[in-house]
């Protein structure tokens, strides 16, 4: 087996390798102990049956894991009332495995996929942030150049009127000694 490959998909889908061990050990177990038990009473009550097609435990655990698996190819079936019922917990966990590791794959993939969207929202906002930051300081360049234009124009019209001031009052000073 190629472990390259294993590594790659596990670096790929950022899964904790042990959440991968531990769901297939879990659901492996399961499995194994569903079969384990239904496997002997599947032998038990359909053996000594006429036409039954289960004679040996080989063919009980097959038809277990045809169950389980959900393939069910038909070769095998119970005839037995105790073996058909026995058969429903076997369908139930098969389903079961199936749907959790549907779940489990699929959980996996919507995670990648809603960390990349968030990354690159987060790319984005920090893109428009430097923009904003940028143009912020622009701003507030172009606010100290008006300061310090409008400084100079107060300080300009200040020594005008200083000099309207004084020339006003020589006017008036001019006007009083014309009328004396």
């Amino acid at each position: 087996m190629n472990f390259h490959f294993v590594r790659v998909c596990f670096r790929y889908l950022s899964i904790a390798k042990l959440d991968f061990v531990s769901v297939f050990l879990t659901l492996g177990g399961v499995t194994i102990l569903v079969v384990g038990i239904c496997a002997p009473l599947l032998y038990w009550a359909e053996a000594d049956l006429e036409g039954a097609n289960i004679t040996n435990i080989a063919d009980a655990i097959w038809l277990c894991f045809m169950i389980v698996t959900t393939i069910g190819f038909g070769d095998h079936y119970p005839i037995s009332l105790i073996g058909r019922l026995t058969a429903v917990p076997l369908a139930a966990t098969g389903i079961g495995v199936f749907g959790t590791l549907a779940g489990y794959f699929g959980s996996i993939i919507l995670d990648k996929v809603v960390r990349q969207a968030s990354t690159d929202m987060l790319h984005d906002q920090n893109r428009r942030i430097e923009q904003l930051t940028k143009q912020n300081q622009e701003l507030n360049e172009t606010i100290k150049a008006v300061a310090y234009e409008n400084k100079e124009l107060n300080r300009m019209i200040l020594e005008l009127s200083h000099k309207v001031d004084k020339d006003t009052d020589d006017i008036l000073a001019a006007l009083k000694e014309m009328k004396n």
